[in-house]
């Protein structure tokens, strides 16, 4: 009995070894496909002394031998015609050169708007599946829509960091949750969190000043540059390319490894803004209208082969003006806004160019996988039909001016010479978008159609393609690029990532057609939707959901229009009219439910439901992350330079603010502010006195200077702010008191939903980037001196 008892403690001895060997072994595999990588095993000699031992040195890991490096360009807003190479008239060498000396894709499928593209790009994933169906700024409660990334879906950046790249993104961000884009973090959303990048220098918000932008190096913010590193007034475009040269520099003289740059401007997004010496390029190329320059890319798209010879003009929407309808002083107006948007474009084209020449002198350049697009989504339809002085004006919801309200407001701000200078916000028509779309209809936003989702791409890599200049036709879509790197560079595809387990990627390499223009598709099936825009391709054939708003509004009454169950579908055969030209609907009634069978599996199967859900800030207010925020904020002057999504909600809302002081004959400063003189308020004390200054997207200036001094020693200012109509952009009363005496108030005839601007800052105790009030321009950032600012409290009801 004692035996058998033995020989079954042996065998059950003997199985737990084996099973733990047999789990070793297991763990073992799975750690060579999970990042981050263990430290490789050390294989020196330790003796007791140093002659009887072996040094052997671990290192950080190494990217495959013989793996490239990959320059990825991608700019923003720009039409898919903007290009030189793609029928427009805008001169882009750099873009052109990259297809020149390898290959142009036709039909490069992106989102319809900004930081879904880009969080698609970077981790090769769909747009729900990775929280951005919105941009950051409107995120809202639903997991397609909360910005939130894991590492179940890892960015390209963080895979080929963890795989010896040395890896850095410049420029436009837009993939950080605004609410968590302060100095105070949390960090793990930005670059440098879980995206993966070792450096960043750029800006996190959807769009900047391109003269006054609020740049950040890695978390820390820094002081705009006054000039570029030539001396020349500091603008973003250029400014940038110098940083740029200056990391591949550093890369360059003291890294053994190869590089990733994610390099992506912040042009030509509005603010429209370029230097002045640049504003005059394009000069009376489109006093003809937008009409005739879009009937002439068409003929220049044919003649380079990009459409069919065959291939006729798409209709022109009756909610888009015609060119005749204005006055000769509208469409000089309208013919100016163009000539600027285009220097705009040759001028960041030119700045990239000096970072690809840098890398061609480095002698890195046919070592580099270099990818532009041209645009993280269509051409932007934001700037109203008449274009804009102040583009935020649409995304909060105020109804588009009328030609003459322009023009009366274009005259305030400095007339046409100042437009594309640093003091507007401005923007171009929607028919300039509309043509700059050619061959295709609509824009931006519009994640039905071809317009909003299609972006000029040219690929360059001598060491594999071979094609010089050719066209690649085949249906692609931003989410094949990430396994494109992972192939080129033999990077292995991770199992696992921080613990988690990576998803299937949905999307292919490119690379079974860069020598091979006729290969079919490997990409066969793609939904879109935007904001409640759907669409879908599948194995040759799309479906379009009628518009149920235009993009240029969003007004109220245009999103009760909405109702995704209950969408009338377009029907096009791509193979056969690749411009989306001719409805068929009518001809193939069971095709358009089959297609839109499979639009609703694959909603379901990637997160986009609630289909609408980027709606949530407008049609459901409890879905404001920033809403919900803290009601409650104490702070002091050592808080500025936020971004103006991260700090208190002080706009169409009530509230109550408390300022403690100590002052003397000599205070003055500012309080507080945010935004600038586009948009913006500011409480500041000047020549001894209380004042307070409110603008409406520069739509109208609200100014307290009543005759109300302040006392010295210590005191309590109150700014009590309450909503006179609860409703988007309602007026409001503003009461002072001083030491809880009421000393003046002031009405505001239209308050500020969403945003005063894309870009400026919320700061305590001085005003940085653009001041609210240009009457303490002449004093920097205005900070409160002379006295004491103990802290501002701020109250949200």
């Amino acid at each position: 009995m004692k035996n058998k008892f033995l020989l079954f403690t042996g065998l059950i001895l003997l199985f737990a070894i084996v099973s733990c060997t047999q789990v070793q072994k297991s763990s073992t595999q799975d750690a060579g496909n999970a990042i981050p990588y263990p430290k490789k095993e050390w294989k020196g000699v330790q003796g007791k002394t140093l002659a009887e031992s072996t040094p052997d040195f671990i290192g950080q890991p190494q990217a495959p031998k013989g793996a490239p490096n990959v320059l990825i360009v991608m700019l923003d807003d720009a039409g898919y015609s903007n290009s030189t190479s793609f029928g427009g008239v805008m001169k882009t060498p750099t873009f052109d050169r990259i297809g020149d000396e390898g290959i142009r894709y036709t039909h490069m499928s992106v989102a319809a708007v900004c930081s879904p593209t880009r969080g698609s790009l970077l981790t090769g994933y769909n747009i729900h599946q990775i929280g951005t169906g919105i941009i950051s700024e409107f995120a809202t409660g639903y997991p397609g829509y909360n910005s939130q990334i894991d590492y179940s879906t890892p960015s390209i950046a963080k895979i080929l960091t963890e795989n010896g790249y040395a890896t850095a993104a410049f420029g436009k961000w837009h993939n950080t949750p605004m609410e968590e884009a302060s100095p105070a973090g949390p960090y793990e959303s930005w670059p440098n969190g879980i995206w993966g990048f070792e450096y960043f220098w750029g800006f996190l918000g959807g769009e900047t000043n391109q003269f006054h932008p609020l740049l950040y190096e890695n978390t820390t913010a820094i002081e705009t540059p006054r000039t570029n590193v030539d001396g020349s007034t500091f603008h973003l475009s250029h400014g940038m390319a110098d940083q740029a040269i200056r990391w591949l520099d550093n890369w360059k003289g003291l890294r053994d490894a190869p590089f990733f740059m994610y390099y992506t401007p912040g042009a030509v997004h509005a603010p429209i803004q370029v230097p002045k010496e640049w504003r005059d390029k394009y000069k009376g190329q489109f006093d003809e209208g937008w009409h005739v320059y879009r009937a002439q890319q068409l003929e220049r798209q044919k003649k380079l082969g990009l459409v069919p010879e065959d291939a006729q003009m798409v209709d022109w929407p009756e909610s888009i003006p015609q060119w005749d309808s204005f006055s000769e002083e509208g469409k000089e107006y309208l013919a100016r806004q163009m000539e600027v948007n285009a220097a705009f474009m040759e001028h960041v084209d030119y700045h990239v160019g000096r970072v690809v020449d840098h890398i061609e002198a480095m002698g890195e350049l046919d070592n580099t996988l270099v990818i532009y697009l041209t645009a993280d989504n269509g051409c932007t339809a934001e700037g109203t039909p008449t274009g804009t002085f102040s583009e935020l004006l649409f995304q909060n919801a105020f109804p588009p001016l009328t030609m003459e309200q322009q023009l009366e407001k274009l005259e305030e701000f400095g007339g046409l010479e100042e437009w594309g200078g640093p003091h507007m916000a401005n923007h171009y028509s929607v028919a300039w978008s509309y043509a700059s779309s050619t061959p295709f209809q609509w824009t931006k936003q519009m994640a039905s159609h071809f317009g909003g989702t299609m972006s000029a791409t040219a690929i360059r890599y001598p060491k594999t393609i071979k094609a010089k200049g050719e066209w690649r036709r085949q249906f692609q879509n931003v989410t094949d690029i990430v396994p494109t790197i992972l192939e080129v560079t033999g990077v292995p595809e991770p199992d696992y990532v921080n613990g988690q387990k990576k998803k299937a990627y949905p999307g292919k390499s490119l690379s079974y057609a860069w020598n091979n223009p006729d290969a079919p598709s490997n990409h066969q099936t793609q939904y879109f939707e935007m904001t409640g825009f759907v669409g879908l391709y599948h194995e040759g054939w799309t479906i379009c959901g009628k518009p149920y708003r235009v993009p240029w509004s969003v007004d109220p009454s245009a999103m009760a229009n909405f109702d995704p169950l209950n969408v009338e579908w377009e029907l096009y055969n791509i193979d056969e009219d690749p411009i989306q030209q001719h409805n068929i609907a009518e001809q193939h009634p069971e095709k358009v439910k089959e297609l839109e069978k499979l639009f609703w599996e694959e909603a379901k199967k990637y997160d986009v439901y609630p289909v609408g859900g980027s709606l949530g800030r407008l049609l459901q207010p409890e879905s404001n992350p920033q809403k919900a925020a803290k009601k409650h904020w104490e702070l002091t002057p050592n808080v500025y330079r936020v971004p103006e999504l991260a700090g208190p909600e002080i706009k169409s809302t009530n509230y109550e603010i408390n300022a403690y002081i100590t002052a003397n004959s000599k205070t003055q400063g500012v309080i507080y502010a945010v935004g600038e003189h586009i948009g913006g308020q500011t409480l500041f004390i000047k020549d001894g006195k209380l004042r307070y200054s409110y603008s409406t997207l520069g739509l109208y200036w609200h100014d307290f200077a009543g005759n109300v001094k302040i006392p010295h020693g210590d005191v309590k200012i109150t700014l009590k702010h309450t909503m006179k109509e609860a409703k988007l952009n309602g007026p409001s009363l503003v009461e002072f008191f001083i030491n809880d005496q009421k000393v003046g108030e002031m009405d505001i005839k239209a308050t500020v939903y969403a945003a005063f601007t894309g870009h400026e800052t919320f700061d305590i105790g001085r005003d940085e980037g653009l001041p609210v009030n240009e009457e303490y321009a002449h004093l920097g950032k205005f900070k409160f001196t002379e006295g004491q600012l103990h802290k501002v409290v701020f109250d949200i009801e």
